[in-house]
């Protein structure tokens, strides 16, 4: 029996292929040299679901989370969803008043360790339309996926995927273990996020980006702490998808249904390869069961109009 193929070595690869290698032959195809450890933001999830479902232990905190207040409540909301976006809109939510929530953080090499539990084959782009490869579970973008397949993809426009590319630059403080992050909606500060997760902080830019000590020096201001207690140099990192927005839903639901069901070409899995821009990382051990449970129906596909995975 063909193994399952798992296109991307990112964190919906990595996971899925760990779930499935108990009961299955799987293998990872990465089109990059090595591992490509894309995920810069913050690596927290809102529960232990994925800590469990590896076997891997996380270590549960509470975070604190509050906004840099702008002008008011409304208008800081707005401007921190043009900030992010692009676009003026009233559906991204940040806290009016400071809250605390559990979050549980992953162990600094958990893509490291989930990487040499399985089988990856670097360097090799997946031809998506050869029909003979057997099963298949896509987590590049959906834009890509759509590319890839070409005529066979659905009869309607290909939609633009919007999307916003920004810029992550991390580094560590000495003598800190504190869990936080600060929504910043002022438009004329170049970071619209700042997190602190044990002794490293995180702050998510736009594609501007500027000077680089100026930023870190402002994101500790945020968090209290002196730009004195920084260690080392900060990490750059360009994020070409830092951002999506949705798509039209019904498009979106289409695609998946015809390249799952109708064509058999592949499974997605992931929010880029769902075009979800609110899909989270918990999400994805529910997914891969839902995925696993099609591949072993006698007729396996995606219900565009009842299953969960239409959801957003």
């Amino acid at each position: 029996m063909k193994p399952i193929v798992i296109v991307g070595a990112g964190i919906a690869g990595l996971l899925a292929a760990n779930l499935l290698r108990s009961r299955r032959s799987v293998i990872v195809v990465e089109r990059a040299p090595a591992l490509p450890n894309n995920h810069s933001a913050v690596l927290r999830f809102r529960s232990p679901t994925v800590g469990d479902a590896l076997g891997i232990p996380f270590r549960k905190v509470r975070v604190v989370k509050a906004t840099a207040l702008w002008r008011n409540p409304a208008a800081d909301a707005i401007a921190y969803a043009h900030k992010v976006s692009g676009t003026y809109r009233t559906d991204r939510s940040i806290p009016i008043q400071p809250e605390q929530v559990d979050r549980w953080i992953a162990p600094p090499d958990l893509i490291e360790r989930m990487a040499a539990m399985i089988q990856i084959e670097y360097g090799l782009p997946w031809n998506f339309a050869d029909r003979a490869n057997g099963k298949v579970i896509s987590t590049i973008p959906m834009p890509d996926l759509w590319d890839a397949i070409g005529a066979a993809a659905p009869p309607t426009a290909r939609p633009d995927f919007p999307v916003r590319s920004g810029t992550n630059i991390r580094f560590c403080v000495r003598n800190a273990d504190a869990f936080a992050t600060v929504y910043v909606p002022d438009p004329e500060i170049p970071f619209y996020r700042v997190s602190i997760t044990g002794d490293e902080v995180i702050a998510e830019c736009g594609e501007d980006v500027g000077a680089v000590d100026g930023i870190c020096e402002d994101a500790l201001n945020l968090l209290g702490m002196p730009f004195a207690d920084t260690v080392g140099s900060p990490t750059i990192t360009e994020q070409a998808y830092q951002k999506i927005l949705p798509i039209d839903e019904g498009v979106r639901r289409q695609f998946i249904y015809r390249v799952s069901t109708e064509l058999n070409i592949a499974f997605s899995l992931g929010r880029f390869a769902t075009w979800r821009p609110t899909l989270l990382a918990d999400d994805l051990v529910k997914d891969v069961r839902l995925i696993e449970s099609w591949l072993d129906s006698p007729s396996p596909g995606y219900d565009q109009q009842h299953h969960e995975r239409t959801r957003t």
